[in-house]
């Protein structure tokens, strides 16, 4: 039980430049009719296409090899670490400001803090473990 496509189309050019396909002809303008080289319209058996489908991905899931989740490098370790340290010194550096200070050792914490926090921001998105 197959379907076939119309074999008359017919592009038509109005008159304003538009294009448009159509399968009766053209009112006005310009129409050239148009052949359909393609007929391989009609129904497919969805249960096989789908079979061939889970196959198809089964095999690629074999074939394709498991990556194991690598150890963190030297590198990421070092990162983690100052970021770590960075957020011990901005913790450190507030329970001084809650407690007595002098003025000038307060506006020194208060900078390095500023510092601190900008550092965390730029460089340690990830949220502290």
């Amino acid at each position: 039980m197959s379907t076939y496509a119309e074999s008359r189309v017919f592009k038509c050019t109005g008159v304003n430049g538009q294009v448009s396909f159509n399968q009766t002809g053209c009112v006005q303008g310009r129409r050239e009719p148009l052949k359909i080289e393609s007929r391989n319209i009609g129904w497919i058996d969805l249960e096989t296409a789908v079979e061939k489908f889970k196959v198809k991905k089964e095999r690629s899931a074999k074939e394709t090899p498991k990556r194991k989740k690598s150890a963190p490098t030297s590198a990421e370790r070092k990162h983690k670490k100052s970021c770590w340290q960075a957020r011990k010194k901005v913790e450190r550096i507030t329970d001084e400001l809650r407690h007595g200070y002098k003025l000038s050792r307060g506006e020194r914490l208060r900078k390095q803090r500023a510092e601190q926090e900008e550092y965390l921001t730029l460089f340690c998105q990830d949220p502290p473990d």
